[in-house]
């Protein structure tokens, strides 16, 4: 769609991708990538304590 600016001297086009994209990328950001991995690695440390501490009072 164009969109003329307020002094109406040229149409302004929107860029038709997005201004972070990845060159090339047909993957998933690299970034995103860690960030899930580093959330999965501590979920599951988080759940271990959790089965470990109610193991423990199971037993008391």
């Amino acid at each position: 769609m164009l969109q003329r600016p307020p002094n109406g001297e040229r149409p302004v086009v929107p860029p038709v991708t997005e201004p972070n994209a990845v060159p090339g990328g047909g993957g998933p950001d690299p970034r995103l990538v860690e960030l899930v991995r580093l959330l999965a690695r501590r979920a599951a440390r988080q759940w271990y304590e959790k089965m470990m501490e109610e193991r423990r009072a199971g037993r008391s």
